[in-house]
Formats: structure tokens, sequence, C-alpha cells
């Protein structure tokens, strides 16, 4: 089993195996056979954004609902892909990049421009040179109350 088995046959369709192969070589813990390549973290981004998009139609008292501290593990998530698009050679990265950008798109779509004073204190970071997606909130849905909070 290699560390893109799981990925659904339409991604890995993306890439030819030798690419797969310098992927999994520049990951940013290249020790660490548990941690994830650019691509595994691209899918975990897109995991997390297609759960606070399915989230934003279900009622704040529902207990899968994700909330506010969600959403920054989210952007952090977001934040460890570019970290991880950063060891790659630029073709390499910019293959992938069009690959998250579809996640990116889809967070877009349900989001709008924030000033990210709320989501700093919830992160506890400051934002300062932090990427486009930690200056946007969900529209709708729960984490809007959650937001409201702060």
């Amino acid at each position: 089993m290699t560390m893109h088995d799981d990925l659904p046959a339409e991604i890995r369709a993306l890439f030819t195996d030798a690419e797969l192969a310098e992927i999994a070589e520049s990951k940013p813990e290249p020790d660490n056979k548990d941690k994830p390549d650019a691509l595994g973290l691209a899918r975990s981004w897109t995991l997390h954004v297609e759960k606070l998009d399915h989230d934003r139609a279900l009622p704040y008292t529902d207990r899968t609902v994700w909330t506010e501290h969600d959403l920054a593990g989210a952007l952090f998530m977001r934040d460890f892909v570019e970290d991880a698009l950063a060891r790659l050679r630029p073709a390499l990265a910019d293959k992938v990049r069009r690959y998250a950008a579809t996640a990116d798109d889809l967070f877009r779509s349900f989001t709008t421009d924030d000033p990210g004073d709320r989501i700093a204190k919830i992160a506890r970071i400051d934002l300062a040179g932090r990427g486009w997606w930690w200056f946007r909130v969900p529209t709708s849905g729960p984490i809007v109350q959650d937001l409201a909070r702060y």
C-alpha cells in the first residue's frame, strides 16, 4: 500500500506515478510515514471545506455540526497545504495547487470577506502575513451563530 492509495481514482489520475512519488518524497515531515504530503493535505482541506459547507444546512442544535474552533482548524489545514506546496518544484506545486483550488473556490462560494478579528481570537494567532482564507467566514449556518459571540 502506498501513501496515495486512499485518494479517489479521479485525483490519482491527475498525477503520474513519478509525480506521486516526488510529492511523497517532499512531504513536510519526511521521516514520519503517518504525516501527509502536499496532496494528502490538499485532500484534507477539501474534506474540511465540504464538511463546513454541509453543516451550513444543519440546525445549531445538531451535535455533529462543526464549531468556530473547527473552522479555525480548517484554516490551519489550508496553511499546511501552502507549506507543503512550497516544498515542491514549481510545476508540480502548481498542479497540486490546481487540485486545491477546487476546494478554495467552494470555500469562497459560501464565505464572505471578514477583517479576521474574530477568527484571530478563536485561533489565538496574529493574522499578519496569513493567507486569504483567514479573512473569510461562512455567510450562513451554525458557525455564524458561534462567530457572533466574538
